[in-house]
């Protein structure tokens, strides 16, 4: 149990990364209620791309890719346990990246379970 722990916390940190940003991109589009509140998120253009609708839609979808990869490669080790944490890292910090301070607490759970990932390299073998 105690060498799987990594895999767990890039798992949870996945999916508390698939609820920030797609929670946030229902907020704004007024797709989850806020009962008459405001709700405003500022944003630079990307790529040209001034509409802050789809500059979210881009952000926010892109966050939630992430996070589905950092699931994946948690998941599904593969026999290099050191490329799949680099992985679970990458994916972590490239969300932080697009979200910002909202993806600190999944950013955060992905970088820690990739580096346990990396500690512990008898992670899938029998012992």
């Amino acid at each position: 149990m105690t060498e799987n722990r990594g895999r767990y916390l890039a798992i949870i940190g996945g999916v508390l990364g698939i609820f920030v940003s797609l929670g946030l991109y229902g907020l704004i589009k007024g797709i989850i209620p806020t009962n008459g509140m405001a709700f405003a998120y500022a944003v630079k253009p990307l790529l040209g791309i001034s509409d802050p609708n789809t500059v979210v839609a881009i952000y926010t979808f892109s966050s939630t890719a992430l996070a589905v990869i950092g699931i994946i490669a948690a998941y599904r080790l593969s026999e290099n346990i050191r490329n799949s944490a680099l992985i679970i890292i990458a994916s972590g910090v490239a969300g932080f990246l697009f979200m910002g301070f909202l993806w600190i607490p999944a950013g955060f759970l992905l970088v820690l379970g990739g580096i346990l990932l990396m500690r512990d390299r008898k992670v899938g073998t029998p012992t």
